[in-house]
């Protein structure tokens, strides 16, 4: 994707996130709230992010426990266990089997998905679909497959405010937006900032961990920039990792820490261990109302930044 591409899919993205939403609430067949012990997540690729990130959520919120499991469906699901089938082709071939098996453990089932043999087997087992676009994009696809999970989370009684949550989201994808077409100077600059480098991503807590996952996946095949993600330091040791890795880099490592509201306390002075590393360290600040909101604002920077980098051929 160009740039005048990820530009143009920023333009759509707030109501292809509104129209997602709207259709998982329509969606029938759902179990009523209060008879629902624990949900799972199940889905590869994308499904598999978009399930990440909305047990990051409910961690924060939620009423039961909600457990992303990649494609897997544990062996103890029950008649009281929600199963949630995330796959935005239908077609993803773990997804599917880890589907079959939760369909012969007696657990409720819903599926997100927009066709392929996922619903087909959902409309043979009687279990409900939210339907999603099938040609949304990698940053549109995240959001599309992610927000109706969340909607029908709601629905069951296992989250709230999930209407404000995702109003919130669409309102700082569009303003992020502006910012990029006000002032790309920013983004230009920390993608010139990774030239030849070797990138060490950082980001807490769930909203920083999966975001510092795409903006790794996002450097590394967009750009063609050497990425990682790591945990920051703990101690002066641990610090002093970074010195071990950057005597192998001759070009040295770029150290980005990924910021946010909800991040766990004692973070600054974790981030302080790395001034005496050899690293240079760029912090890159999430706004939005809510978790989701700031996961999506710094997707969408990161996305920003490879593109920029691989537009001015940063990466090796």
């Amino acid at each position: 994707m160009s740039g005048d591409d990820l530009f143009e899919a920023l333009r759509h993205l707030p109501d292809q996130v509104r129209d997602a939403a709207v259709a998982a609430a329509v969606v029938e067949g759902l179990p009523a709230p209060g008879e629902i012990s624990e949900v799972v997540i199940v889905g590869a690729g994308g499904g598999g992010v978009a399930g990440d990130v909305v047990e990051s959520v409910a961690h924060l919120q939620g009423s039961v426990p909600v457990l992303a499991t990649g494609a897997i469906s544990p062996s103890w699901l029950s008649e009281s266990s929600l199963v949630v089938a995330v796959s935005q082709s239908g077609d993803d071939q773990p997804t599917v089997a880890a589907a079959r098996v939760a369909a012969t453990s007696g657990a409720r089932m819903v599926a997100v998905t927009s066709g392929g043999e996922l619903t087909s087997l959902c409309n043979r087992w009687g279990v409900p679909i939210a339907r999603v676009d099938p040609f949304a994009g990698p940053a549109a696809g995240l959001g599309v497959v992610m927000v109706p999970v969340l909607v029908l989370l709601e629905r069951v009684g296992v989250l709230g405010g999930m209407n404000s949550l995702i109003s919130d989201s669409a309102a700082q994808i569009e303003a992020r937006h502006r910012s990029f077409d006000a002032d790309p100077a920013p983004v230009e600059a920390l993608a010139e900032a990774v030239r030849d480098h070797m990138v060490v991503v950082c980001g807490a807590g769930g909203v920083g961990k999966h975001a510092a996952r795409r903006w790794v996946n996002r450097l590394d095949r967009v750009a063609r920039v050497p990425s990682v993600r790591r945990n920051l330091p703990a101690d002066e040791a641990e610090a002093g990792s970074w010195n071990t890795l950057a005597r192998y880099v001759p070009a040295g490592v770029a150290t980005i820490v990924l910021r946010h509201d909800f991040e766990p306390p004692g973070l600054t002075a974790r981030i302080d261990l790395l001034s005496a590393a050899d690293s240079t360290v760029h912090e890159v600040e999430a706004v939005g109302e809510g978790a989701l909101a700031q996961m999506l604002d710094l997707v969408l920077i990161g996305d920003a930044v490879a593109e920029a980098a691989a537009r001015h051929g940063v990466g090796r």
